[in-house]
């Protein structure tokens, strides 16, 4: 919420942020890289589309070998194992008041491990209360401040457990980087606190596909030749947009229960609980 804790005031929550990537960003073209060619109008990402395409490499003819071809098939997308087809991040936020009227926030996901699945979230954030420099108005139940923060997302996915290439260290890597400069509002009613907030929000994400893939080109007339490919892609997407956030929180002495929704490119679903010690 808008409101701020005062010096040394302490709120821990626990909350489920439930990510939904854009469309675009679950799949992304091959029509740029050399000599890498599909039927398939795209391919999945990481947290695309559990559906695997063949890709036909080929490496020209370089006047002592002749041209080397070798069909492959690329890792799936992971979509369908996430709940609702968004990425969930259980989050523990520590809100800290400092002097100034201001909070200093941190955010840690606990790393998680599944089905050849690695994904962990941090943050740092600071919020500032706006209407202290406004007399009276400070002692009204509404509560006005400017928030900052930064948040860091990444998830690795095991493709050499799945893939029937041989080679080493074989991973898919999508990691996401976050920042949002908000200004938010919140009004106490009673037990329950209304709170949303607007502004900006922008970042970047990268999807790579890590690791050595030994691959066996068949030819004409020379047999079988054996290459191997390193590091074979690496795409990397930016976006900035503006950002609504609404929600509730419900207070019950120390404890609260909130939820909230957040309308940007990666739409976001939060509900959790917390304690308050302000």
């Amino acid at each position: 919420t808008a409101k701020v804790h005062s010096k040394l005031g302490v709120d821990l929550s626990l909350r489920l942020n439930t990510t939904f990537v854009p469309s675009a960003e679950q799949a992304f073209s091959i029509s740029d890289l050399e000599n890498i060619t599909t039927n398939a109008e795209n391919l999945p990402t990481i947290i695309g589309e559990n559906r695997q395409e063949n890709l036909l490499i080929t490496i020209p003819a370089d006047g002592l070998l002749p041209e080397l071809k070798k069909t492959i098939k690329a890792p799936k997308g992971i979509k369908n194992k996430l709940p609702f087809g968004g990425v969930p991040a259980p989050v523990l936020q520590l809100g800290i008041g400092i002097p100034f009227d201001t909070e200093i926030i941190i955010r840690y996901s606990p790393e998680y491990h599944r089905k050849g699945i690695d994904m962990s979230l941090k943050g740092l954030g600071i919020k500032h209360n706006l209407l202290q420099y406004f007399g009276p108005i400070d002692k009204f139940p509404l509560n006005v401040s400017a928030f900052a923060s930064f948040s860091k997302m990444e998830i690795d996915y095991d493709i050499q457990s799945f893939s029937s290439i041989k080679g080493s260290g074989q991973v898919a890597e999508f990691s996401l980087n976050n920042y949002n400069l908000l200004l938010l509002a919140s009004l106490d009613v009673l037990v329950v606190n209304f709170y949303c907030g607007f502004g900006l929000t922008g970042g970047s994400s990268s999807f790579k596909m890590m690791g050595q893939y030994d691959l066996e080109y068949q030819t004409q007339s020379n047999g079988p030749v054996n290459k191997t490919l390193s590091d074979p892609i690496d795409m990397n997407f930016s976006t900035s947009n503006f950002q609504t956030t609404i929600g509730a929180k419900y207070k019950f002495l120390i404890f609260s229960a909130f939820i909230d929704f957040t309308f940007q490119n990666y739409k976001t679903l939060s509900a959790g609980i917390s304690v308050n010690f302000r």
